[in-house]
Formats: C-alpha cells, sequence, structure tokens
C-alpha cells in the first residue's frame, strides 16, 4: 500500500494512470471450480468507480477465455484481453491473435482425446477456452495427479504446434505462438500511447503474470504488483499485495484518491 503515494502523484502530473488486472487470484480469490469465481462486491465497486474516471485507463488481463472473463467481470468501457492476450477486445480494440486462431482444431483433437482419456479421473475439470484448453487438477486425489499430467502431456505430444505451461493446479495447452502477457501488455501500451510519468500498474498473482511483470520493467513508470502471501524469492514485480482481499483495498484507495 506504500507505493499509493507515489502513483497517486504521478495520476495528477500527468493526468493518467493505467491499471492492467489478472482476474483469477487478484480480482476473485481461487476456487476450486473455476466457474465459481467470483469478484468480492468491495472489489468490483472500486473497479466499477474507476473505471468511469476519464483519466483510468483499464483493462483485465486473464488466462480465461476473452467470453468468460467479460461475463466474469461484467463492466463495459474497459478493455479484456483473453486466453492471455491472445483476443482481445474493448476500449477501442479488436484483435484475435492469427496463429492461435488456426490452431484451434489441433486444440480440439486434443481436447476430445484428454476428455475420452481422464473420464474416470475424479475431480478433472477440462476447460475449453477457445484458444487454449485447461485442465485443472484442484480436486483430483493426490494420488491421481500425475496420471493427469502425463496424460495430457501424451495427448499435446502428439499434435504438432502446441506447448503446455503450468499454473496453480492447472495445467494448459496452447498454440506454440510467441505471445504471453508480457505482449499482450505490450499491445495494449502501443494503442493507449500513455503519456510520459503515467503510472502504469500490472497486478498478478501467477508465474503467467511474470511475462507482464518483465515487460513493465522496461518503462520507467511501471510497475508490476503481485499477490502472494509472502514475496516469492524470484518475481519481476517491484511490490506485492497479500491477497485479492488487499487488491480489493488498494482498488478502493485509488478510487477515493482519484485527482479531480
Amino acid at each position: 500500500m506504500e507505493r499509493v503515494g507515489p502513483w497517486t502523484r504521478g495520476w495528477q502530473a500527468s493526468g493518467r494512470i493505467v491499471l492492467l488486472l489478472d482476474f483469477d487470484g487478484t480480482l476473485a480469490p481461487i476456487v476450486d471450480h473455476p466457474d465459481g469465481a467470483a469478484m468480492p462486491t468491495a472489489t468490483r465497486a472500486a473497479v466499477r468507480r474507476l473505471s468511469e474516471h476519464p483519466g483510468v485507463y483499464l483493462a483485465v488481463v486473464s488466462g480465461r477465455g476473452l467470453h468468460d472473463a467479460r461475463q466474469k467481470v461484467g463492466i463495459r468501457g474497459i478493455a479484456y484481453a483473453g486466453n492471455h492476450g491472445m483476443e482481445i477486445q474493448g476500449a477501442g480494440l479488436d484483435r484475435v491473435h492469427p496463429e492461435a486462431a488456426a490452431a484451434r482444431p489441433r486444440l480440439e483433437q486434443v481436447r476430445d482425446d484428454v476428455t475420452r482419456r481422464l473420464t474416470e479421473i475424479p475431480g478433472a475439470i477440462i476447460e475449453d477456452k477457445g484458444l487454449t484448453l485447461s485442465i485443472h487438477y484442484r480436486l483430483v486425489p493426490r494420488d491421481l495427479v500425475d496420471r493427469v499430467m502425463s496424460t495430457v502431456a501424451s495427448s499435446a505430444e502428439k499434435v504438432e504446434g502446441l506447448r503446455l505451461t503450468d499454473g496453480k493446479k492447472v495445467v494448459e495447452v496452447r498454440p506454440d505462438v510467441d505471445w504471453q502477457k508480457g505482449k499482450a501488455v505490450e499491445f495494449l501500451l502501443e494503442n493507449l500511447s500513455p503519456p510520459d510519468g503515467t503510472p502504469i500498474i500490472y497486478i498478478g498473482d501467477d508465474r503467467t503474470d511474470e511475462d507482464a511483470f518483465i515487460a513493465l520493467r522496461q518503462r520507467s513508470a511501471g510497475e508490476g504488483v503481485i499477490v502472494a502471501e509472502s514475496p516469492p524469492a524470484h518475481t519481476a514485480a517491484r511490490a506485492f499485495l497479500r491477497s485479492p482481499e488487499e487488491v480489493g483495498e488498494l482498488l478502493g484507495i485509488l478510487a477515493e484518491r482519484a485527482p479531480n
């Protein structure tokens, strides 16, 4: 929270602030089933207030599919970057990564194979996000997790042009394209062209957010904030918050201190 002062001063001086926010584990607590994730009421109110301020550019940058992210946040007039930025809409932007879109038939092949092979594994959740697949194993018995991981890996290895990444109790199948959250942040900022000195803040909780933290280290007013119980040993973020609840508190403070 000690960074609020410099951010608000920079906002006052430049007339703008850029807020780039992950969803799961950042705006919303992590839950057992992805369908159950929701922003706390206070966080939603703060995001809405900030979105209505003329000096705020706000984007949600999520690993969720674009449509899913828009539904979960439900705030109009802001930008949404889904599937780690492979699809971006809102605030005058409309982009789908062409190579990722072309990989859809291959993802369907893996989805069908994984679905068939994991039918008997209790708790395995296969989430088709259009441009990527997520296989969640948070609810899988511990002794079966390795089987889930090996099944996904062997299915993906049969299909060219795909790669695996992992996160918090999830393994993801993605098109093997040179695009991730850091590239999405660069794309958003290139289109926004914020004035010099504009605070640019990205808040995220997972290793997929590290690319965004790294991208912001190239900008003098850019700053990554990681959400974690304690500061990780290795992160490109410059600050940290302990929980999604603290994220909501921070956004509420920024909304209260918004320049007139």
